[in-house]
């Protein structure tokens, strides 16, 4: 008993147990006997947790189960409708105690109290064992009548036929004892707005004969009964067993099978090696559907053919006519080849009669008595084809057949992106190997920009300061000569230093050397030291900080170089009596991140759209547009670099006639965070 009580628990946690399938075995077994059509209709859609069971009816006819009063009422319901008899309930009931349709140990029950009185006195116990909707108080009892009260769980879905039910149940009480029948007047009903149902109840006094009698066979009888249930009980018990049996070898299955899922999930997420990732998947495999071999054959477009990519199951190593073995895509009488083409599995049970050519090298080596092959479909497109095979009479066994489709999808899957994986190293070799020459050719074209800029710039004052050495032997005398060609060959000389000084601080490789500087503090320092040219233009600089904006993790020396740079060019390009207006603060960029930002704003003449592009560029400039400016296109491209030794960036917004604006964008770093190392620049 024990066993069909945890099989029927396994299968029905979802429902509430509220009353014994007594009552609804009870209805079965009526409508079986009683109705004239197919009776099967009582049970279709009677529950969620119902209809999910293998046999719904051997599970409501089994009395040590528990069911919902709702789906008792829904019984009752059907059943009326089906025998268009508004009574059956009642009509149930009788059947019920006529035919003995109660479970063995209920009847033991019955017949143990062997008098209708004792039975009414324990009637909440009798009730509480097979029964949880209802409370029955006996209000009083005296000859042969009796005042019973059922008091109804307003929680449960109790209907006045499970009332009915109740009616026809202890009038035909009296029968298990041989007796008559009772008379139960129902005095008050909750159904109709009592508080609970009332029963008069009147049982013949010549029954009183039969209990009487009955108490005399009622240990034999029930000891007869009891063996007769048990011998039924065993033969349940025994098919219970088998069914529990088969269900837990059934899901043991299963439970290798999702294992072998996860493992290989697991693969397609971790191992991007094609040859590793096709190994583990053939282990899996092997474990799970215990194949005796098997092959991967992958479509190779380019060739149009079926190629062998990965076995096992061939002894130490595979064969090297099977390594090379290659199929025309062509061929469909070729099951490989056909099983490609349709996208369909096939399964060949008995290699020996069938159709296959016995002379194809994957038979002649293995002779195999059975063949089945799986197509690996990804993205609707056949891309291979997993072939195994098996040498015993029985063939490939259907569960094998069943798990490998259901892993077909997962080892396409895991071979293309291995594939794609692959595809995407050789991509990534060819554009390191392409970015190598590039970098050489960006090199070799530096250099030689360098070098022609380098000649340029000092050939000019060589040539003046060699014309004036030149010409001194003849004019030495000449005072005035010697003054103006002093003061040019300092100019000149001037020059050149500042060209090589600038090339030095562009190529030497300079350590960034970070700590906490005050950005408002190093910011007024670089406009001091340019307000010597920005009073004598008349500029206003004008700053304003974020209260905020504090200190910053920083190399000070680079930044003061950015700074200085750009307000030096700001105070070059800005009009007399023109504005600068610096401004510094906080933002948080959409990650999330908290970021420093410094804009230095002039109301020069702008820069044409054409070349904003190209200011960062090395040797870039458009000072040598104008007689007033000179620059050698060197100082943007170090603010640039000193930039990205922050890890952060510089920008422009400008319009022709409405000035520019340079924007300074920094990590809002700590002394506890790892700073950004200046990259070495090879040049």
């Amino acid at each position: 008993m024990g066993i069909l009580k945890t099989t029927s628990f396994i299968r029905h946690t979802e429902m509430e147990k509220e009353t014994s399938c007594i009552n609804s075995r009870a209805i079965i077994d009526y409508m079986r006997s009683h109705y004239q059509g197919d009776p099967s209709s009582l049970l279709i859609n009677l529950d969620p947790a119902i209809d999910a069971l293998p046999d719904p009816e051997g599970f409501l006819s089994d009395p040590n189960n528990w069911i919902s009063c709702a789906v008792v009422s829904r019984l009752f319901d059907r059943a009326k409708l089906m025998l268009n008899d508004e009574m059956a309930a009642y009509k149930i009931a009788r059947y019920a105690i006529e035919n003995m349709s109660l479970g063995y140990a209920q009847r033991i029950i019955f017949k143990a109290f062997w008098s209708l009185k004792k039975v009414l006195k324990n009637m909440q116990v009798v009730n509480d064992k097979w029964n949880r909707s209802k409370t029955i108080d006996l209000v009083e009892i005296k000859g042969s009548t009796a005042v019973l009260r059922l008091y109804w769980n307003s929680e449960m879905d109790v209907t006045k036929d499970i009332c009915l039910y109740n009616q026809g149940a202890y009038a035909y009480m009296p029968m298990i004892w041989g007796g008559k029948p009772s008379v139960v007047e129902e005095k008050c009903c909750y159904f109709e707005g009592a508080p609970y149902c009332e029963y008069l109840y009147k049982w013949p006094f010549r029954n009183r004969f039969h209990e009487i009698l009955s108490r005399f066979f009622t240990s034999k009888s029930v000891l007869k009964e009891t063996i007769g249930e048990m011998e039924r009980d065993k033969e349940i018990i025994e098919q219970k067993y088998a069914e529990v049996n088969k269900l837990n070898v059934e899901l043991n299955s299963k439970i290798k099978q999702l294992e072998a899922i996860h493992e290989t999930g697991k693969a397609i997420l971790s191992v991007l090696n094609l040859e590793k990732l096709l190994t583990v998947i053939m282990n899996i495999l092997s474990n799970v559907c215990r194949i005796n071999r098997a092959v991967i054959m992958l479509v190779n477009e380019e060739e149009g053919v079926l190629e062998y990519i990965h076995g096992i199951g061939f002894g130490d190593k595979v064969p090297e006519k099977i390594q090379n073995y290659k199929v025309s895509l062509n061929r469909l009488s070729n099951l490989l080849v056909r099983v490609t083409s349709t996208g369909r599995p096939e399964y060949v049970p008995e290699v020996k009669t069938s159709t296959l050519r016995k002379e194809n090298i994957m038979l002649t080596h293995g002779k195999p008595t059975s063949v089945y092959v799986i197509p690996l479909i990804t993205r609707s497109k056949v891309i291979g084809v997993f072939a195994t095979d098996a040498v015993g009479e029985k063939g490939v066994p259907k569960e094998t057949r069943e798990t490998l489709e259901i892993f077909s999808p997962q080892i396409a899957i895991a071979i293309e992106n291995a594939k794609l994986y692959c595809r995407l190293q050789e991509q990534m070799a060819e554009l390191k190997k392409s970015q190598a020459l590039l970098s050489r050719s960006e090199k070799f074209s530096f250099l030689g920009n360098l070098a022609a800029r380098l000649a340029h710039e000092i050939k000019n004052p060589m040539t003046a300061i060699g014309t004036f050495i030149q010409m001194i032997p003849q004019k030495y005398n000449d005072v005035e000569f010697r003054e103006k060609f002093h003061m040019i060959a300092m100019e000149e000389t001037s020059r050149i230093n500042n060209l090589i000084t600038e090339l030095l601080n562009l190529v030497k490789k300079r350590e960034s050397k970070f700590e906490q500087s005050d950005i408002p503090d190093l910011i007024d320092k670089m406009v001091l030291l340019m307000s010597p040219r920005s009073n004598a233009k008349k500029i206003t600089v004008t700053r304003r900080f974020d209260p905020d904006i504090g200190r910053a993790w920083m190399d000070s020396a680079k930044m003061k170089e950015v700074i200085l740079n750009l307000l030096s060019n700001a105070v070059e390009f800005t009009p007399e009596g023109g504005t600068i207006e610096i401004v510094a603060g906080k933002f948080v960029e959409k990650e999330k991140t908290t970021k420093i930002r410094i804009e230095i704003k002039d109301n020069g003449p702008g820069i044409p759209q054409s070349m904003i592009n190209n200011i960062f560029d090395p040797y870039f400039t458009t000072k040598h547009k104008s007689n007033i400016h000179s620059g050698t296109g060197l100082g943007l491209f170090i603010a640039h670099q000193n930039m990205q030794d922050h890890g952060g960036t510089i920008d422009v917004k400008s319009e022709l006639d409405e000035g520019s604006v340079f924007m300074l964008t920094l990590p809002d770093r700590n002394s506890d965070e790892p700073s950004p190392k200046a990259e070495a620049r090879e040049r």
